[in-house]
């Protein structure tokens, strides 16, 4: 499975898995279901229509009913993708039934012309030839991108779940008792430790340790800690708790 690697402004790694084709193409089905359902109930309008007008029971003029089918039946079709991801957060209903999303290369949300771009692309990728180019391409490059990907920069990312992440490190449970170990914590900044956090989650989901290395080490000289005996999970985690009780306990 390939993986995206950003760098953050702390000079930090973090690792997001990509999309697979076969998610993008399921994605991609459903969507293609959901346009399906809606051209039928289009379709059952303009019948009705049809058969009122030769019945003379219509009440609104052929030029009335030209607009009505552009707005209502052209114009959602055709920027099904556009529209949704732009509102949507980089997700249509395929991709949101998929968990999966659109983001840049960098892994930030696209700028609307980003949206655009690959937007325009999914003529060459996907209706003029069926497919086939789009998935030829992302077939043969590592981040699984298609031509408006490339184009604009961008590829699709899995999202994490957020009952896992809330479970894991977001909210850590104390006893009555509990004692932070690293007082100082209160040094770090929200954003600090959200992409502690980041590392931590990278690490319990891939294994990879050398993610978790420079936080810790960046830590430990913010912190002035030179006799940290835990190894760096254990450190990052601890700090994550003693933030969050610390933090806690000054907003009660």
């Amino acid at each position: 499975m390939n993986i995206l690697r950003v760098e953050t402004t702390q000079n930090v790694f973090l690792e997001y898995n990509l999309a697979g084709l076969g998610e993008r193409i399921l994605a991609f089905l459903i969507d293609l279901f959901v346009m399906f359902l809606y051209v039928w109930l289009c379709l059952e309008l303009i019948e009705s229509f049809v058969r009122s007008w030769f019945r003379g029971e219509n009440t609104i003029s052929w030029t009335t009913f030209y607009i009505l089918y552009f707005f209502v039946f052209i114009l959602p079709l055709s920027t099904y993708s556009l529209v949704q991801e732009v509102f949507f957060n980089g997700q249509t209903i395929g991709k949101k039934i998929l968990n999966i999303k659109v983001v840049t290369r960098s892994g930030k949300q696209p700028s609307l012309t980003q949206y655009v771009v690959r937007w325009l692309f999914r003529i060459i990728d996907i209706w003029a030839t069926l497919g086939i180019v789009g998935l030829v391409v992302a077939a043969t490059n590592r981040y699984y991108q298609r031509l408006g990907d490339l184009a604009a920069d961008t590829c699709l990312i899995k999202l994490k779940s957020a009952a896992k992440l809330s479970q894991q490190v977001i909210i850590p449970e104390f006893d009555k008792l509990y004692e932070p170990k690293y007082s100082q914590v209160l040094l770090l900044s929200d954003t600090d430790i959200n992409y502690v956090k980041e590392a931590v989650l990278t690490y319990e989901k891939f294994g990879n340790e050398e993610v978790l290395v420079p936080f810790a080490k960046k830590l430990k000289e913010i912190l002035n800690l030179s006799d940290v005996r835990s190894g760096n999970y254990e450190f990052l985690k601890q700090i994550i708790k003693d933030y969050t009780y610390l933090t806690s306990k000054d907003e009660e």
